[in-house]
């Protein structure tokens, strides 16, 4: 597989950089943090993780309505997170660890206090005024019946009292909405593109990528749709305000433009869980590759998961690839919403599905949501959002107070405790890693599900290399598994006390929760 393809056998890591490691000792993470730990994620032993890129979640200026998804600079760090000469050196850091950096790309909305705004608001005749999307009211209220994302804001309509319109925000009233249709925007955008890949960047995670157009008419979305704030599938209707087909046209037009600078990566958010529609949005001349979003709603149920594998493996265009993921800065923990030993299991699934695994910061640790007495996030997503547990103390996060508290189980989901222990969630995930690298069956390989009893699921990836096979049981009780002829060797196990060595593939246990990887010949 060539360098232009490198990203179809990644292993993606997401950091928060609020959250991940400070180094100024003012309570919040930044980009130095991360450079100090950049061996931890890859420094070419097996001490390290082993990943093969970084995912930053914004760390531009902003004034933290959204904690960063509001963008009042595009081309710039914010203070916080340190400089871009800290960038610059966290880049060439990466590069030099054989690691590609992946920034987010926020092209729906800016900050409230952007420039380009600013300038928009303060009249109706001011050559920004069509930068954004703005409309009379009706019949003394919004435009339309459009409902913002989240529910504390109500309507995706501010009606701005200097000039008397309404402006349109997906999300919260600091966050209006850009109006990419217009020629301008579509060129200050692409000079964004530019100046990040400049600055060295490996690739983009698109923002809600299928929010960048709304209808054209501000049309109310029709009933019962209205009352969904989220993409919600209809058989017969469409929501306006979102999935709308002019957003495929500017992601091909930027998956051009990053074709012109060379191997790179275009990673979709696109919070569609109707399979039929996300398979829009990447492969071919889409995107490389988007999240299954589908995946991480599944309840803990064996058949579930199968069939939201098979469901997309059959829709998705020939050699696209999904992302796949447990857990991110907008989703609950994979403990939290399973359980720790399920989390395992789970963990084995993501690394093994065919498509690229993305861990969120801490799920290595096996890190559970930990809620602070007190609501800073408009969502309610301060759970998830804890600062990594480094060791017992806090202390390796930081020095000072953190911005959110540590979590409950700071005392064993630690890095320093869990590096020592075999059997750990961070050992685990490291030989998962370690494996998946070595393997061309699981990284290139053909993915095909096998009947199985009730709560287990089980696949074949096969190349012309090497056939694996991946058992994995869901119940809480021991199962003994016929899932071929032959021996097969037992290369790795969820349960750390069980030890490698040749299974007869007409009879494989499995222990309670366990899930197993099994090599064929």
């Amino acid at each position: 597989m060539t360098t232009e393809h490198w990203w179809r056998s990644a292993v993606i890591y997401q950091i928060y950089p609020r959250s991940f490691a400070d180094s100024n000792g003012d309570g919040i993470g930044d980009l130095r943090g991360i450079v100090e730990h950049l061996d931890y994620l890859n420094d070419g032993t097996s001490r390290s993780l082993g990943v093969d890129a970084l995912w930053l979640s914004p760390f531009y200026p902003s004034p933290q309505a959204d904690f960063g998804y509001d963008i009042s600079d595009y081309q710039a760090v914010d203070p916080a997170y340190g400089t871009l000469a800290d960038f610059e050196k966290l880049v060439e850091g990466a590069h030099q660890r054989g690691m590609r950096v992946i920034v987010d790309l926020v092209m729906n909305h800016t900050s409230d206090r952007h420039p380009w705004f600013l300038e928009s608001r303060s009249s109706r005749s001011n050559p920004k005024r069509d930068w954004y999307v703005w409309a009379d009211g009706r019949d003394g209220g919004p435009p339309n019946n459009w409902l913002s994302s989240f529910e504390r804001c109500g309507p995706a309509w501010t009606r701005d009292e200097t000039t008397g319109q309404f402006y349109l925000h997906s999300f919260t009233p600091q966050q209006p909405d850009l109006n990419l249709r217009n020629p301008q925007v579509r060129a200050a955008i692409r000079e964004v593109w530019g100046f990040w890949l400049k600055q060295g960047v490996d690739g983009f995670r698109i923002d809600v990528a299928h929010r960048l157009f709304k209808d054209g008419q501000l049309r109310d979305n029709p009933e019962p749709l209205a009352a969904y704030r989220r993409y919600h599938r209809h058989p017969e209707l469409r929501q306006y305000n979102l999935d709308q087909p002019e957003s495929h046209e500017l992601l091909r037009e930027l998956r051009c433009f990053l074709d012109g600078h060379g191997p790179g990566l275009l990673l979709g958010e696109v919070p569609i869980s109707d399979d039929s529609r996300l398979v829009e949005y990447f492969g071919a001349d889409g995107m490389h590759t988007a999240f299954h979003i589908a995946f991480w709603e599944q309840p803990w149920d064996a058949a579930a998961f199968r069939g939201t594998v098979d469901r997309l493996s059959g829709l998705a265009r020939p050699d696209a690839l999904p992302t796949y993921a447990l857990a991110t800065h907008d989703i609950p923990r994979t403990v939290s919403r399973y359980g720790l030993r399920q989390a395992r299991v789970a963990a084995m699934m993501m690394f093994t599905l065919r498509g690229l695994p993305c861990v969120y910061y801490g799920e290595e640790l096996g890190m559970a949501d930990s809620p602070p007495e007190r609501a800073l996030d408009v969502d309610d997503r301060d759970g998830q959002r804890v600062p990594m547990q480094w060791e017992p103390t806090g202390a390796g996060f930081t020095t000072g107070t953190p911005w959110l508290p540590f979590g409950h189980d700071i005392g064993t989901a630690n890095v320093l405790v869990q590096d020592a222990a075999p059997g750990s969630s961070l050992n685990l995930y490291r030989r998962l890693i370690r494996y998946r690298r070595a393997s061309t069956a699981l990284r290139f390989g053909d993915y095909e599900s096998l009947d199985s009893p009730a709560q287990t699921f089980v696949y074949r990836r096969r190349s012309p290399e090497e056939e694996l096979l991946v058992a994995l049981n869901f119940a809480d009780r021991p199962i003994v598994l016929a899932i071929g002829e032959g021996p097969a060797r037992l290369e790795l196990s969820t349960d750390a006390a069980r030890s490698a060595g040749t299974v007869s593939l007409r009879s494989v246990p499995l222990g309670a929760l366990e899930g197993v990887l099994l090599r064929v010949g």
